[in-house]
């Protein structure tokens, strides 16, 4: 069988004997005059040689001939013109002689350029047989190369095929979870609607059992008229009644109920009636008519904590300090060092700017929207707090603090909100006139204010958290009580406070790196959150409850948020990787699906559990 490129070098080897011959041609070409030059030169060179040899033997051999050699021997002028001829010869055979040397040397040369050039093929044809060589190995690598190819080819095919059956059954297996989850949550919104349809019932019940007992107490038998009239005040003065006993079951009790319908006015209980479309049959206090024009928004009744990062970018020219969701969840605020406040829009899983707040002149420590989400309050380092109309109308300064205003919120009513101040002071102020109404002095420096529909609690440096009275039902101005109510002492300073949806539980944290969760009901610690990498970052580091309070949730110094169960106080979830700073503040939205972490780094990640 023929060897692979038998042809190709069959061809190369006549192509080299046809350049030789070439090359041997037009050498030939070359030397053919100088060989003949020389060889002229040789035969003139013998004729010279023998001409001499002649002249010089002629002489003798003619005196020897001829007797009268003496008479007739050559004269002077004869020799003279003989041995001029024979200078002339000698003269002209050493040029010869000089030339034929010279041609010869050229020869010798062109010999030894001859032979180099022999040994230079003899080398380029060492270098064809070697490049012939390895390109036969190339060849042979090459079909290797090309059958493994195809190996790893049909291996790639046969894992593709198999990681979008797996993708497949993901997805499947996802949708299978979401329809789970889906028929769970209707399954409760079924079983608490019939619960409280159950509770209406009973409650009707109650009040015609009331009814018919005060109708047969007190109506008279004078006479369908006089009966109809007592049975209409009776009627009224039952309702009077009810209302009574609603207004007596929203007022502190030691051993108040955990159930979320006996939390009055809160936003919370507002949220879970139009969750589950509930109509109490109740007349609306005092309270309500003021507010009425408030219109909760919808709550997350079971939340799920972040699972991964949407979005993460640099959003503020210096370190934020504070964030903050509206109520719908749909905008959300930041504010810090640079001394404005960022309204940011959530669409498609980022953030996109919305709105600039400007005109304080210290960083923002804090963020709060009302209730109905148009205005929004800030606290600053500039010792004033700052009211902003999303509106569009004039922002106003509440002023009167002679230091840092740490924390400013609103008093569950869009006209009352609550400073405090390094100065040592709580102040109340009156929005309508931007004026402050009440300004209550302390004996340690205040780092956080929360208010509830019964209490204004404050957080101080001297590791204690203090209850004021602030009940929204009294009709009085200002409250009935100057005094704190209620202490709770913990270990170290507290730099935040976080109040529950229902108002029955507050979650603080404090410098000794760990959270605490209190009863506001008994006034007691329920649990207490640690973990080991979780470190405050600051004095004004600030933790917060799921909408739900189900869960606990605060950034450590090296950038890692921590979320802890509110019922078990393990930690459910650490989430890390996106900040490479301490964490200042964390907000979750109350939909329960998204949650905003800002830290000294300039940055904001948006999470979520999807």
């Amino acid at each position: 069988m023929q060897r692979p490129g038998g042809d190709s070098e069959t061809r190369w080897k006549r192509h080299i004997v046809r350049q030789l011959c070439h090359r041997d041609l037009q050498q030939h070409a070359a030397f053919r005059d100088l060989v003949q030059s020389y060889n002229k030169l040789l035969e003139k060179s013998v004729f010279l040689k023998d001409l001499t040899e002649k002249i010089q033997t002629e002489p003798l051999n003619h005196a020897a001939r001829s007797p009268s050699s003496a008479s007739h021997s050559p004269g002077p002028s004869d020799l003279h013109a003989i041995q001029k001829e024979i200078a002339d010869l000698k003269a002209s055979n050493g040029e010869l002689a000089y030339e034929a040397c010279e041609l010869k040397k050229q020869v010798q040369e062109r010999d030894d350029q001859l032979k180099e050039q022999s040994v230079r093929v003899a080398e380029f044809l060492d270098l064809l047989e070697g490049h012939r060589l390895q390109r036969q190995c190339l060849e042979e690598e090459e079909v290797r190369l090309v059958c493994a190819n195809a190996d790893l080819k049909e291996n790639y095919d046969r894992l593709l095929y198999r990681r979008l059956l797996v993708e497949q059954n993901l997805h499947e297996k996802e949708t299978e979870q979401r329809e789970v989850i889906e028929t769970m949550t209707r399954k409760k919104a079924m079983q608490a609607e019939q619960q409280n349809n159950l509770n209406e019932r009973r409650k009707d019940e109650m009040w015609k059992s009331l009814v018919k007992r005060a109708l047969r107490k007190t109506v008279s038998a004078e006479g369908d008229l006089r009966q109809q009239c007592s049975a209409d005040s009776l009627d009224s003065r039952s309702l009077d009644m009810s209302r009574s006993s609603d207004r007596e079951k929203l007022q502190p009790r030691k051993n108040r109920s955990q159930s979320m319908i006996a939390l009055g006015s809160s936003r919370f209980v507002g949220a879970i009636r139009n969750l589950f479309d509930l109509n109490f049959r109740k007349e609306p206090t005092d309270c309500e008519m003021e507010d009425s024009w408030y219109n909760p928004s919808s709550v997350c009744v079971i939340c799920s904590p972040p699972k991964r990062a949407l979005y993460s970018q640099e959003i503020h020219d210096s370190e934020i300090h504070a964030v903050r969701f509206s109520p719908n969840s749909k905008m959300v605020a930041t504010g810090g060092a640079d001394r404005t406040v960022k309204i940011w829009y959530i669409v498609g899983g980022q953030l996109h700017i919305h709105q600039i707040l400007q005109g304080s002149n210290g960083g923002i420590t804090s963020i709060e929207f009302d209730p109905s989400g148009l205005q929004l309050l800030a606290a600053s380092f500039d010792g004033s707090a700052h009211l902003w109309k999303l509106d569009g109308r004039a922002n106003e300064s509440l002023t009167g603090h002679k230091g840092k205003v740490t924390a400013a919120r609103f008093k569950m009513s869009l006209h009352r909100a609550v400073t405090c101040s390094m100065d040592r002071t709580i102040r109340e102020w009156d929005l309508h006139k931007a004026a402050c109404v009440r300004c209550i002095p302390v004996s340690s420096y205040c780092s956080d204010v929360v208010c509830s529909d019964l209490y204004m609690i404050r957080g101080h440096h001297d590791k204690k958290i203090r209850f004021w009275d602030s009940s929204s039902h009294s009709k009085s101005w200002p409250p009935r009580s100057e005094h704190c109510v209620r202490e709770v002492t913990l270990e170290e300073k507290i730099t935040s406070l976080s109040i529950g949806q229902d108002q029955t539980q507050l979650l603080s944290c404090s410098r000794d790196d760990a959270l605490n969760l209190i009863d506001l009901r008994q006034g007691n610690v329920l649990q207490v959150f640690r973990a080991d990498g979780f470190k405050c970052g600051c004095d004004w580091t600030k933790a917060i409850l799921s909408p739900d309070s189900s869960y606990a949730m605060a950034g450590s110094s090296d950038g890692t948020i921590f979320i802890w169960n509110a019922q078990t106080a393990l930690l459910e979830r650490s989430l890390n990787g996106e900040h490479s700073a301490a964490v200042n503040a964390v907000a979750w939205s109350l939909s329960g699906d998204f949650v905003v972490s800002v830290d000294r780094g300039r940055k904001a990640v948006l999470w979520s559990e999807y």
